[in-house]
């Protein structure tokens, strides 16, 4: 090597350790270093990372059924098929007893989920009755003595026009339980309805 090249050598390498000894290039360099770490980093950790278990494989609730019926066929829990109101007051008998027991139980269901509107006594006035916009049926009438037993199981079943269906509330059994306690009260003595205001003397 010629001395002339030796000499640019030694005032290339001061140079460049003068300037690594700068603190403000030495700053520099540090970053510059950083940005290309991170332009090289393998894509796992590369930002955002707070996002990578989202992008991730899920199964969100309910994407697959968690039960499909074959077609035709219907539970064997007490299960009906899908019957208009029409249907259900001629095809829908009751083919359950009177029995201490199942009127017990329709009185129960009769008062947890009836009595608010309909009232203790059948007669329309529960204890919700004055916050409907439409007056509750009054189950003790003429009219409703006469109705067959299947409508008003229907209308337990799937509502009406006024009235929310209780078809996830009750089971089968639980219906005709309830019509059977409807019944008991049907054969009760019709409260006295009172014409403007009663005489005191």
């Amino acid at each position: 090597m010629s001395p002339s090249k030796f000499a640019r050598g030694r005032k290339k390498l001061a140079a460049t350790v003068a300037s690594l000894l700068n603190p403000l290039r030495a700053a520099r360099y540090a970053a510059a270093a950083a940005l290309l770490c991170a332009a090289t980093a393998a894509p796992a950790w590369s930002f955002p990372w707070s996002i990578d278990m989202y992008r991730g494989p899920a199964l969100q609730p309910l994407e697959v059924s968690p039960r499909v019926m074959p077609p035709g066929t219907l539970p064997v829990d007490t299960g009906e098929p899908p019957m208009s109101l029409e249907q259900m007051t001629v095809r829908m008998h009751n083919t359950l007893q009177p029995t201490p027991e199942n009127l017990a139980h329709g009185e129960k269901l009769y008062y947890d989920n009836c009595a608010p509107c309909h009232g203790d006594s059948g007669t329309g006035n529960g204890t919700v009755a004055h916050l409907l916009h439409y007056p509750p049926y009054n189950l003790m009438n003429s009219v409703a003595r006469e109705l067959p037993d299947g409508f008003i199981y229907g209308y337990i079943r799937d509502g009406g026009t006024h009235m929310p269906a209780y078809y996830d509330a009750m089971n089968s059994d639980e219906r005709w339980d309830v019509v059977m306690y409807v019944r008991q009260l049907q054969k009760k003595p019709a409260p006295p309805v009172w014409v403007g205001m009663p005489i005191v003397r």
